[in-house]
């Protein structure tokens, strides 16, 4: 099992460079054609100029700089690759690209820099593309990732159906890990954690698939639960997470609160997520 179609996401930030080559890696292992998308209508941060013309070539040049930048880079690993322009203001194209994503087998997007003034659009373009693409998400923290290939991952699991997916949306990046950690959380009040019945049949599964797994319970007390993931993935040196995502479009905000919110707002390791 591979991945043999990746779809990259690069945007206006300064992590471009690593993400490319993070996903060149992946291409390399997985034997895969890497696709790269990108907005031609972001003007450059700290643009002055007030012109509407001049601004849109501004955005249009910049766009065809960054994957001028991504196909001479893979170029030097030989990796096949094409990409794709896209146009529309920020929420018609968030959906244009979620749209295009579901032709993928992975999307690499990046988390959003809480000090861009992109911010709000790279948080729509995230939601958007992990409820309706269909397709699994590979978040990259801004502040870059620095222990690519991932070697230690943990699920954050609670039996739903999203985080199922996840799981096996991840597979063939798993087959990679060294050592995976199922993680289920028991919160104040709960009788029984969810996804406590099905853990140890996860757990059957995925050593059935050769991955070395082992299980963790965790009674949270009176800690909230993404506090108890951010303690266990520091606490175990974790840098590969794997959720569920939760909602449906007509709940964006459900979508992006909780737990999903915090961990995407204050993630330091790359977390793979499915709808």
């Amino acid at each position: 099992m591979s991945y043999r179609d990746i779809l990259l996401y690069l945007d206006d930030g300064n992590s471009n460079h690593e993400r490319i080559t993070t996903v060149l890696q992946m291409a390399e292992r997985h034997g895969a054609r890497v696709c790269a998308v990108t907005l031609s209508t972001i003007v450059p941060q700290g643009t002055l100029v007030k012109d509407q013309k001049v601004r849109k070539a501004m955005a249009e040049q910049a766009a065809e700089e960054r994957i001028a930048e991504f196909v001479a880079l893979a170029e030097e690993k030989n990796i096949e690759t094409d990409s794709h322009l896209i146009s529309g203001k920020s929420a018609q194209a968030a959906k244009k690209i979620a749209q295009y994503a579901r032709n993928f087998d992975l999307v690499v997007l990046r988390q959003a820099n809480p000090e861009s003034p992109n911010t709000s659009m790279q948080q729509e373009l995230a939601e958007q593309v992990l409820l309706l693409s269909g397709r699994p998400v590979f978040f990259m923290p801004y502040i870059g990732a620095h222990h690519i290939p991932c070697r230690k991952a943990m699920i954050a699991y609670d039996g739903t159906p999203s985080v199922t997916r996840a799981v096996h949306d991840a597979l063939p990046i798993l087959k990679g890990i060294e050592d995976i950690t199922i993680m289920v959380v028991k919160t104040e009040g709960e009788k029984v954690a969810k996804g406590e019945v099905l853990a140890d049949k996860l757990l059957e599964h995925l050593q059935h698939h050769g991955l070395n797994v082992s299980l963790n319970r965790v009674y949270a007390g009176t800690a909230d639960v993404p506090t108890i993931i951010e303690n266990e993935i520091a606490d175990n040196d974790i840098d590969l997470l794997i959720m569920g995502g939760y909602g449906t479009p007509s709940l964006q905000q459900k979508i992006f609160g909780g737990v999903t919110r915090t961990l995407l707002s204050s993630m330091l390791i790359p977390v793979i997520m499915s709808h």
